[in-house]
């Protein structure tokens, strides 16, 4: 017998779109875009991020003024219930998608045992 590996994977792609998790985290997201405060932060917040995680990356300090400029970012996130709810349903797409890859690399990692 054989399997289409990939139209099982596309499968799974249509059935995470109908999760709740996943319909939750695309609500969250319209809200933010939405509400133009929430926005600017949300856009902040990536910017920071992605700056420092180039920079560790490469192997490059961050400088005082980065990590302040993170925690003034932090700080406004945590101020804000539209991004603290989009961060929060992330972490819960998150968490279902490792479960999922946990699942799908158990042969491979039977393998190895």
């Amino acid at each position: 017998m054989s399997v289409n590996i990939y139209d099982t994977a596309n499968q799974l792609e249509q059935d995470l779109r109908k999760t709740d998790e996943f319909q939750s985290l695309k609500s969250a997201f319209k809200s933010v875009k939405e509400d133009e405060e929430a926005n600017k932060v949300f856009n902040e917040f990536r910017q920071v991020q992605q700056m420092i995680q180039q920079k560790q990356m490469s192997g490059q300090e961050i400088t005082e003024e980065e990590a302040q400029q993170a925690q003034e970012v932090s700080k406004k996130i945590g101020e804000n219930a539209l991004i603290t709810d989009l961060l929060e349903a992330e972490k819960r797409v998150g968490q279902m998608i490792d479960d999922i890859n946990q699942t799908v690399l158990r042969p491979v990692s039977e393998l190895y045992q």
